[in-house]
């Protein structure tokens, strides 16, 4: 029997994806994705007592989440701040903690940016000071390329397999009319390897996106979502490993090889259910060697197998593992911290199972993930439909 506090996901929205977004600031943004998961969940904002907003609220300083009061029109019970703690799995799994703690009864996690990413638009990394890699030349993508190149050194992976990966999930989000790539038209493998070298092995089209765009999600107790309109999404468990600082030193593929591995029993423990169980993935892509790398990190395939495991058309809606059916990161969106929530809407909306063409049939369980070896940390969760 579910226990009436369980966290529950009742309320999703996104906001357009696109490149630029003018006239529109990150503020504006992330209050449409707060109002859209609210009104999602047939709620008022009224309704909601916690928040881990990556926004303040009208008149509030940067990361005080709890400016969001004034806007939400009553006092908070509880508020998370850090950026990285106000969207996706992080996010969700602590704002689920605070609701069957009883720390609040219904929190909006969110986030959103518009404008460019970097002051100078020449940020080597997520919007950050790489104290021991900028003076080195060195940046993201960079980072995860040493991880896969060690990879095809010792399994004879291949370039090919890696950008068969990417033609796959950018043919997803060409089909996806919300996703920042909609009707750019279908991608290829040879379309990958013909794309210029960013940092070898990655063509341009094995890396993910940076464009504009929020979202946001509504969690309450399952009692309280048995009274709500939408089909409510369970969050059934998850699991976070980190394994020092991101972008602080490169990731050897020695200590990456395996990264989240110990968050997988966590995660798939308290939900009760084994990786082959899942019927649709939402992997972190930020390049698309990661998503080889994270189901042999599952132990759906032997380290070393999976650039053979992803072939086949496995990623695909028919096959037996659909993955990033939205377009992912690489040609969904990716918006410095939102993306990170994307993965956990696209999990929820195929539970709910609304998503037309793109709908895996009958899914009732949904893997989520976020970061990946280059940022030397990972977060799991399994979603359930209830």
């Amino acid at each position: 029997m579910t226990h009436p506090r369980a966290a529950t996901i009742v309320g999703v929205y996104q906001t357009t994806q696109a490149r630029t977004l003018p006239g529109r600031t990150s503020q504006d943004i992330v209050i449409e994705a707060v109002n859209g998961a609210i009104a999602d969940a047939g709620l008022a904002p009224r309704d909601v007592d916690g928040a881990a907003i990556d926004w303040p609220g009208p008149g509030g300083a940067p990361r005080d989440a709890e400016n969001w009061a004034m806007y939400l029109q009553q006092p908070l019970a509880w508020v998370d701040s850090h950026h990285l703690d106000t969207a996706g799995v992080r996010g969700v799994l602590k704002a689920a903690a605070a609701v069957e703690a009883g720390l609040c009864d219904v929190a909006v996690v969110g986030s959103g940016r518009a404008g460019p990413f970097s002051t100078d638009g020449t940020s080597p990394g997520a919007n950050m000071n790489l104290e021991f890699a900028e003076p080195f030349g060195s940046f993201v993508m960079a980072q995860f390329a040493v991880v896969a190149m060690r990879h095809m050194h010792e399994f004879g992976t291949t370039q090919e397999q890696i950008a068969g990966v990417a033609a796959t999930i950018r043919n997803h989000g060409h089909v996806n009319p919300e996703a920042a790539m909609f009707g750019a038209g279908p991608c290829t493998v040879a379309d990958v390897l013909a794309s210029p070298v960013i940092a070898t092995p990655f063509h341009r089209l094995d890396c993910c996106l940076m464009n504009e765009g929020g979202c946001a999600l509504v969690i309450t107790t399952a009692e309280r979502a048995r009274d709500l309109p939408r089909p409510s999404v369970r969050v059934l468990g998850g699991g976070m490993e980190f394994f020092q600082g991101n972008y602080a030193n490169p990731p050897l593929y020695r200590d990456m090889r395996n990264l989240g591995r110990k968050a997988v029993p966590r995660a798939f423990g308290k939900a009760g259910v084994a990786p082959r169980d899942i019927d649709v993935f939402s992997l972190y892509d930020p390049v698309s060697f990661e998503v080889i790398r994270q189901f042999e990190m599952l132990g759906l395939c032997a380290e070393g197998e999976g650039g053979a495991f992803v072939g086949d058309g496995r990623l695909d809606l028919g096959g037996q593992c659909p993955t990033n059916l939205d377009g992912g990161m690489l040609a969904g969106s990716w918006t410095g911290t939102g993306q990170l929530t994307l993965k956990v809407i696209e999990g929820v909306r195929q539970l709910r199972r609304v998503n037309g063409s793109r709908q895996v049939e009958g899914a009732e369980l949904a893997l989520v993930s976020n970061a990946g070896s280059g940022a030397q940390h990972l977060e799991l969760m399994i979603l359930g439909r209830d």
